[in-house]
């Protein structure tokens, strides 16, 4: 800390700007552009303290004369209230949905094998709101590349892999297509022994 911040002795202004945002400033200094006066002086912890005092409405002024014009605006009528229904787990471990393996860097066979040999790669389930986008740790030993063709860019991966989402430990199995990157997929539950 600098000399003056630390010295009680120093006198100091409560000052405002056109957004009535209040601070202190050393009375001996030049104030900066924007800042007035609000006439209360004294030592620093007296400064403070009518600004804990006065300065209730932390908003900008600009922002609650806005707020105060569009009081009955009536926002509440355009809020959509959403339905409770099945957990996103839930919905996605109810049968087959499109999904589509989304590559991080590049998009091609090769990116993709390169993807399943560093054991992590991104599949979407796109039939859900704005899309699902999970990160899914691949399970070697249960993934099946055997009907991949990587340097043709043909023929289909069967994917499996675990994940955590919505604080539960789900497994995704899904088919994907070389050529386009969709196919189909699920989520299962992971049951512990």
């Amino acid at each position: 800390m600098t000399e003056t911040m630390e010295s009680d002795e120093q006198a100091y202004q409560v000052v405002l700007n056109d957004e009535e945002q209040y601070s202190i400033w050393p009375v001996d200094q030049d104030l900066p552009d924007g800042w007035r006066p609000s006439g209360v002086t004294g030592l620093r912890t007296e400064c403070l303290a009518h600004i804990d005092e006065v300065w209730t409405d932390m908003r900008p002024l600009s922002l609650r004369r806005y707020m105060a014009e569009h009081a009955d605006d009536g926002y509440e009528d355009d809020l959509v209230e959403l339905e409770e229904g099945p957990s996103l787990v839930d919905r996605l471990s109810a049968g087959l949905h499109p999904v589509e393996a989304v590559p991080r860097l590049e998009r091609g066979p090769a990116a993709f094998r390169e993807a399943l040999d560093n054991g992590y790669v991104f599949v979407r389930f796109t039939g859900t709101v704005g899309g699902t986008e999970l990160g899914v740790r691949v399970d070697a030993g249960a993934t099946d590349r055997t009907a991949a063709d990587f340097t043709a860019g043909t023929g289909t991966v069967h994917l499996e892999g675990t994940l955590n989402l919505d604080f539960e430990d789900v497994r995704c199995v899904a088919d994907i297509d070389l050529a386009t990157f969709t196919g189909q997929g699920r989520l299962e539950r992971v049951v512990e022994p």
